[in-house]
């Protein structure tokens, strides 16, 4: 079971996944409003049908979640970084990461919401 705080994160980290994609798609069908408007011009002439924009959005959601994830797992402690981050719960001065590591509760956060919208 998710501590409220970690599952107040994965919510809004969830939340920003998800509005980036319905963006991406907007901007898709409407590159006017973008501020990449010549790149999705060019992909909405290739990607018109709605199969072609489902699969489009599929691709922005994994991309989006595997940085979400990737970030998670820096925080954590794996990759490269040659020092260590965390993220704080100012309120009683604890780690994040006190309860288990964030990169895995993010995604089992998604498995657990995703079908239930």
């Amino acid at each position: 079971m998710l501590d409220r705080k970690k599952e107040l994160l994965f919510k809004e980290l969830k939340n920003i996944k998800d509005v980036c994609v319905g963006d991406s798609e907007c901007f898709l069908r409407l590159p006017k409003n973008s501020p990449l408007k010549e790149e999705y011009k060019l992909l909405h002439k290739k990607l018109s049908t709605d199969e072609e924009v489902r699969a489009f959005s599929k691709v922005q959601n994994e991309v989006v979640e595997t940085v979400i994830y990737r970030m998670m797992e820096m925080i954590d402690g794996y990759g490269t970084l040659p020092y260590s981050v965390d993220l704080i719960d100012l309120e009683k001065n604890e780690s994040l990461r006190k309860s288990g590591e964030l990169h895995d509760g993010f995604m089992n956060y998604l498995y657990e919401h995703e079908d239930q919208e």
